[in-house]
């Protein structure tokens, strides 16, 4: 009787020991690492023009087991106080070609109202791996044109050559389409854009992060309706998330630019194909 009764109390003891480590590992994940991983998250995110999407939805959903609709609202409404803070930092800076950029940044929000309206006529599964495929193709682009720009010798060019407005339309409406069928960030095309036209590492960052926020801002209009924003997650993340928007511009200043270029536009082509696999495998 009296084993038994020991067993009872150690069970129990267990059982409240493993609840109070759960609390406590939600507390530490929440509380102090979600923090810092937005802060890298947005320091990723402002310097290299996008791409935090699915990197704030990989985090809830892996990481706080958030339900998909709500982590994806919970992801639009953090990438707008982001790129907001980015895209200030970077006009500071003299970073953003505001011709290139008010011509993507409409044609953006166009493509994300015409794609939220899209959404739901193919399946998932199909639009991720068409996804993927635009993706690997613009990282074709991006590298071609960077080839291409090396050949010439003019791969140090102060910034894009005039005209190209056309190509800009299209380059944020493929962007903005992309954010409005399967909210992803949409700065694959957008960057991949600015590079075919002829801007330098800095600008093609710059213009890239204003043009994110005009997206970011429709996509949560058009989105906020599938899931409720956990606006405790949001905030958590975005305490990190805007401190690191707030430090990539002023760190990006400090590297030489023709360092910059050599290094920050071959991890831009080399970071696209690798997102562009990832969906294509789903």
């Amino acid at each position: 009787m009296h084993g038994g009764t020991r067993t009872c109390f150690s069970a129990d003891a267990a059982t409240a020991w493993l609840a109070w480590a759960s609390v406590g590992l939600v507390f530490v994940i929440g509380y102090v690492v979600l923090p810092f991983v937005g802060f890298v998250i947005g320091l990723l995110v402002v310097s290299f023009g996008g791409g935090g999407g699915s990197l704030y939805v990989g985090v809830l959903t892996a990481f706080l087991n958030v339900p998909p609709a709500i982590a994806v609202a919970t992801s639009l409404a953090t990438g707008i106080p982001t790129t907001a803070v980015g895209a200030y930092g970077h006009w500071r800076q003299g970073n953003i070609n505001l011709r290139l950029g008010a011509v993507m940044l409409v044609a953006g929000v166009v493509g994300a109202v015409a794609g939220s309206f899209c959404s739901t006529l193919l399946p998932e599964v199909l639009y991720a791996k068409l996804t993927g495929a635009i993706l690997v193709f613009l990282a074709v682009q991006m590298a071609w044109s960077l080839v291409r720009r090396h050949a010439r010798g003019d791969s140090s060019k102060s910034g894009p050559a005039s005209g190209g407005t056309v190509k800009a339309c299209a380059y944020g409406l493929l962007g903005g389409l992309m954010a409005g069928v399967v909210g992803l960030s949409g700065g694959g095309p957008i960057v991949a854009g600015l590079m075919v036209l002829g801007c330098t590492s800095l600008e093609t960052v710059g213009t890239s992060v204003l043009v994110l926020l005009g997206i970011a801002v429709t996509g949560f209009s058009m989105h906020a309706g599938t899931g409720d924003v956990d606006w405790a997650l949001a905030a958590l993340l975005a305490s990190g998330t805007v401190c690191g928007a707030y430090a990539a511009p002023r760190i990006l200043a400090r590297i030489d630019q023709a360092k910059l270029d050599v290094v920050l536009q071959p991890t831009m082509i080399v970071l696209c194909v690798a997102m562009g696999v990832i969906l294509l495998a789903r």
